[in-house]
């Protein structure tokens, strides 16, 4: 599938589908995390988000190596110094109150969604051990507790990183970029003249 255009999707379906199911199990085990420590049915919701978001960003790993080229990695991830400095150019416009304008990934946002997908692989390798060797509810010793503590350091940074994702989005519509748009509705995009 070809990069986004200005007469054609900017999302592909796959990339769509994945983001839905990372949504769906992000917010759902993050949002859930309080009743893990119950061992019945919020032990159980919990984990079964856990796993969907799991699942999810192993498809998103795949996905950004041999999905579409602006779902790519080696597409959009700021691990260079240009793409960095794109990043940097970006935090200066949001200072001076301008929003920046780029592709889909590209600069701030790159290193935005880099950070989420991080997080959530955060939670994913130190909570899906527990799901196999942890018991809901108990004081864990040893290497399981030390990865019950990281579990839930990190879940401050999922919450982190759900506020920057969901104000970059409104305050982005706000201003009449509406890519949100794109993501769940499939609305094809405008021509850039008439933005």
């Amino acid at each position: 599938m070809a990069a986004a255009t200005d007469t054609g999707p900017r999302v592909d379906t796959g990339s769509r589908l994945i983001h839905l199911a990372l949504a769906v199990g992000g917010i759902g085990a993050v949002a859930t995390g309080e009743l893990a420590e119950d061992a019945g049915f919020g032990a159980s919701l919990h984990t079964w988000l856990g796993i969907t978001l799991a699942a999810a960003l192993a498809l998103r790993i795949l996905w950004g190596v041999i999905g579409p080229l602006h779902a790519r990695f080696s597409y959009w991830v700021p691990y260079s110094t240009a793409r960095l400095k794109l990043a940097g150019e970006d935090l200066l416009g949001l200072l001076a109150l301008k929003l920046p304008r780029r592709p889909a990934h590209q600069g701030l946002a790159g290193l935005v969604q880099s950070f989420g997908l991080a997080v959530f692989a955060w939670m994913a390798l130190t909570g899906l051990p527990l799901y196999f060797f942890g018991a809901p509810g108990e004081d864990e010793g040893g290497v399981i507790g030390v990865l019950e503590e990281l579990h839930e350091a990190g879940e401050g940074l999922a919450w982190a990183y759900l506020a920057l994702h969901v104000g970059a989005v409104v305050v982005h519509s706000l201003a009449g970029h509406d890519e949100w748009q794109d993501m769940f509705f499939m609305r094809r995009q405008q021509n850039a003249g008439e933005r």
